[in-house]
This record gives C-alpha cells, structure tokens and sequence, in this order.
C-alpha cells in the first residue's frame, strides 16, 4: 500500500507564559480498507521525522512541543505495509516569555512616579539653594521603602526619604526637599518600593548652579 494521507494541523495549545505547547495534529482517514492504524512523524528538520508516535485508528493525536520550529507527517499502516508519507507540515512554537513584575501597568509589584509641580526655589538660586519638586508615587502591591531626588543619576544626598507609606494609593502629592548642588543638573525622581521594583522619573527640571547668584 502506497497510498498516502492528508495531513492538517489543527490546534496549538499552550499556557502563557510559553515554555512547552501541545500542538494538535488531525489528518483524514486512508481510502484503503486494509488500514488498521497511522503513525505520526517529526522532527526539527524538513524531510527528516525522526520521532514516531503511533495512535492506531485516531484520525489525531496531540504532542506537547518545546519551543522550537518542527515539521511532521503521518503514514498509515496495514498488515502488509506502509503508505506514503502525507504532505508535510511545519509549525513553530514560540521561545519561553516571561512576564516582568516591575513593569508598569501590568506587572504585580510595579512602582510608577508622575511629578505634579514645578522645580521650587528658595534663597539665591545658586548652590547651597534649597528646592522641592511635588510628585506622586503609585505602587499598587508594596509600600515605597526609598525616594530621592536624583541630579544627573545620582542621588542628591540631604533629599533621600524613606518608609513613606502604604503602597495601595496615590500618595497625594508629595515633596522632597533638596539642596542644590553646584554645577548643571536635570533632576528625577527615584523610587523603590519593598519587593525591589524601582522607577526613575524625568522631571524636565534642570539647574544651572552658578556661585554667587
């Protein structure tokens, strides 16, 4: 018996994220009489399909796949012999994903700042000037355990809070104070909540510290 089957892939079902994913293979039934059962063949290359799994009379069989592309075909099967191989099929199971807590909105412990005012200045304006930016921190899962004020990614030292509050609203707002450091700076605000998601937050704030003024 040489006669061969047609070969479709029916399902992909898989879990998110994807690591493993069982593909549901499905084909029609031989013509010939004298078939009592098909074999599915595989492998991770055209042409060739080294793994086999035979399922007797099912017209489909299911295959849980790791990430990969994989190419298949079924042959049918008698007392006497074997069929051609079906037309081939390729299906590809995407690689492994994998979900960021930290990321903001969906992530489960994530932390996200919005500034609410403009950069505050008192005294000259210079260095050694004090200053406050008005902010609102958002962590929805863990309460905020450190804030600051960061100049250029760096955290300007006498602005540094910590142990601000519960995590389950928007702190309405807050400030932080800071002394003004000399030289040019944009300033962000950083913030890090208790499972160790952080978030810098651009201002559009800068300084130009010049001594004197």
């Amino acid at each position: 018996m040489r006669r061969g089957v047609g070969l479709l892939i029916v399902g992909l079902l898989a879990a998110v994220p994807v690591r493993a994913a069982t593909v549901t293979v499905a084909w029609n039934p031989s013509p010939s009489p004298e078939v009592i059962g098909y074999r599915v063949q595989y492998g991770p290359t055209s042409g060739t399909w080294p793994q086999v799994v035979d399922v007797g009379p099912a017209l489909t069989a299911r295959v849980t796949l790791d990430p990969g592309r994989y190419f298949f075909t079924v042959v049918a099967y008698s007392q006497t012999g074997v069929s051609a191989s079906s037309n081939e099929v390729a299906v590809t199971i995407p690689p492994a994903t994998t979900a960021d807590p930290c990321a903001w909105p969906l992530g489960a412990t994530s932390v996200t700042v919005g500034v609410t005012g403009k950069l505050n200045k008192t005294g000259s304006g210079g260095p050694g000037s004090r200053a406050f930016i008005t902010f609102q921190v958002f962590s929805p899962n863990s309460p905020i355990v450190f804030l600051s004020v960061r100049a250029n990614g760096v955290d300007v030292p006498d602005s540094v809070a910590s142990a601000t509050g519960p995590g389950d609203r928007l702190n309405s707002p807050g400030s932080l104070w800071f002394t003004i450091p000399p030289g040019a700076f944009s300033y962000a605000i950083y913030a890090r909540n208790g499972a160790g998601c952080a978030r810098e937050q651009p201002t559009g704030f800068a300084t130009v510290a010049v001594a004197g003024k």
